[in-house]
C-alpha cells in the first residue's frame, strides 16, 4: 500500500492551470472527481487536496497531459486503479524531487536513476510486490506516451534488471491470516459501532479497502427483501453483494438519516479514506494482541476471509468468484499457503514427538 511517507510534500494548492488544448476539459473534470482527494499527511487533521491538483503541480505541463491520457485510457477503467496509478506517479515525482530536479517529466529519470531507486527501496525494506507495481506503473506510462507521439522517449525501467521476481509461494512475505477466534477478539476491541462495521464489512465481503471507501450511500439497494451493496470492484467490475444481518444493522446505525454521500463517512460528512481505515484496524489489532510484531491491515481481513472459505471446503471456483480474483492462480495461492502451513506444522510435530520429555527435564532442573 502506498503510504504518505513515500509521497511528496506539496506546496499550498492554488488555482492550478488546466491544459485545454491537448486534453479535453470534460475528461479532466471527470478524472478530477474520479481520482478523488487525498490527505497531505498521515494525520486525520491534515487537509485533503485533489489528486489531480497534486499531479498538475508536480509534473511539467506536457508530462501532466501525458499522465492524464494514460489514466483515461481503456485499460485503466476502474476508479480505484486510476487512484493507485496516480499515487504511484506521485511517488516517482517525490523521488525525482529528492534528486534535486524540477517538476517531474517523462524522460527525466534514467536507467541509473531507477537502479538507485530499486536499491534504496530494498534498503528501506519496501515489499517486492510494492516495488514491482510502482515500476510497472512508470514503465506503462512511458510506453503509453511513446505510442502517443513521444517517439524518442526511452523507458528507464528494464524488466530484466529492475523488476523483482515475485515468488507466488513465498510465505515469508505473504499476508498473515487471523483465525476466527482472533477476529472475534479484534471486533470485541471496537470502541463504537463504526469501528465494528469496518472490520465486519472488510471481512465478511472479502472487501478491498479502496472499494469500500469509494462506495456511496445510494449504492445500498434492497433486492428480494434483503439489503445489498452495489459495489465497483477491482478492474471496474460491477457486483451486487448481499449484506449480512450484522453488517446491515451496523450500517443503519452509521448512516442514520443520510440519503446521499459516501457510504463510510467521518463525523463531518467527509469520505473515510483508506488511511483512516488502516489506523482503525491497526489499533484494534494491537489491543486484541494479534499478529505480534506485525500490524493488522485491511488486507489481512480480506485474506483471512478467503482462507476461511478454503478451510470450510468451499470449491476453489466459488472462492475465486467471491473474491473477484481475475487469475485463478491467485486463489490457488491462498490454498497452497494454507496447505503448506498445515503440512509443515504436522511434519514438525511428528519429529518433536521423540523429544517430549526434554523441555520438562530442564524445567524441573531449574526449579
Amino acid at each position: 500500500m502506498t503510504t504518505p511517507q513515500h509521497l511528496p510534500e506539496v506546496r499550498a494548492s492554488g488555482e492550478v492551470e488546466r491544459p485545454g488544448a491537448a486534453v479535453n476539459q470534460e475528461i479532466i473534470d471527470h478524472l478530477r472527481e474520479e481520482l478523488g482527494q487525498v490527505r497531505r499527511g498521515y494525520r486525520p487533521t491534515d487537509p485533503k487536496v485533489w489528486r489531480l491538483d497534486l499531479l498538475a503541480e508536480l509534473c511539467e505541463r506536457a508530462t501532466f497531459q501525458a499522465v492524464m491520457k494514460w489514466l483515461s485510457s481503456g485499460k485503466r477503467r476502474s476508479a480505484n486503479t486510476r487512484r493507485s496509478y496516480a499515487d504511484d506517479i506521485r511517488t516517482w515525482a517525490a523521488f525525482n524531487e529528492s534528486l534535486g530536479r524540477g517538476p517531474f517529466r517523462l524522460g527525466g529519470l534514467s536507467y541509473e536513476d531507477i537502479t538507485s531507486w530499486s536499491l534504496l527501496m530494498e534498503a528501506r525494506g519496501v515489499a517486492e510486490r510494492t516495488r514491482a507495481r510502482r515500476l510497472s506503473s512508470l514503465s506503462s506510462l512511458h510506453e503509453h506516451a511513446r505510442r502517443r507521439g513521444w517517439t524518442d522517449l526511452i523507458n528507464p525501467v528494464d524488466s530484466e534488471d529492475h523488476r523483482p521476481t515475485i515468488d507466488r509461494h513465498d510465505t515469508s512475505t505473504a499476508t498473515p491470516i487471523l483465525e476466527k477466534d482472533e477476529l472475534q477478539r479484534v471486533v470485541d476491541q471496537a470502541d463504537n459501532a463504526f469501528e465494528a462495521l469496518v472490520v465486519l464489512l472488510l471481512y465478511i465481503l472479502a472487501g478491498r479497502v479502496s472499494e469500500m471507501c469509494a462506495a456511496d450511500r445510494d449504492k445500498l439497494v434492497v433486492l428480494g427483501g434483503r439489503q445489498h451493496l452495489d459495489l465497483t470492484r477491482k478492474g471496474g467490475k460491477k457486483r451486487v453483494l448481499p449484506l449480512s444481518a450484522s453488517v446491515a444493522d451496523l450500517l443503519a446505525l452509521h448512516i442514520g438519516d443520510r440519503k446521499s454521500g459516501p457510504l463510510l463517512a467521518m463525523p463531518d460528512g467527509e469520505r473515510v479514506d483508506r488511511f483512516e481505515v488502516d489506523r482503525i484496524v491497526t489499533r484494534l489489532g494491537r489491543r486484541a494482541g494479534v499478529l505480534l510484531g506485525r500490524d493488522l491491515t485491511p488486507h489481512v481481513l480480506r485474506a483471512s476471509r478467503i482462507t476461511h472459505m478454503i478451510d470450510d471446503k468451499e470449491p476453489l471456483a466459488e472462492v475465486q468468484a467471491f473474491a473477484d480474483h481475475s487469475d485463478p492462480a491467485t486463489t490457488i495461492g491462498y490454498f497452497t499457503r494454507r496447505q503448506a502451513s498445515e503440512r509443515n506444522g504436522r511434519i514438525v510435530d511428528e519429529a518433536d514427538a521423540m523429544f517430549t520429555r526434554v523441555a520438562a527435564r530442564w524445567a524441573q532442573a531449574a526449579v
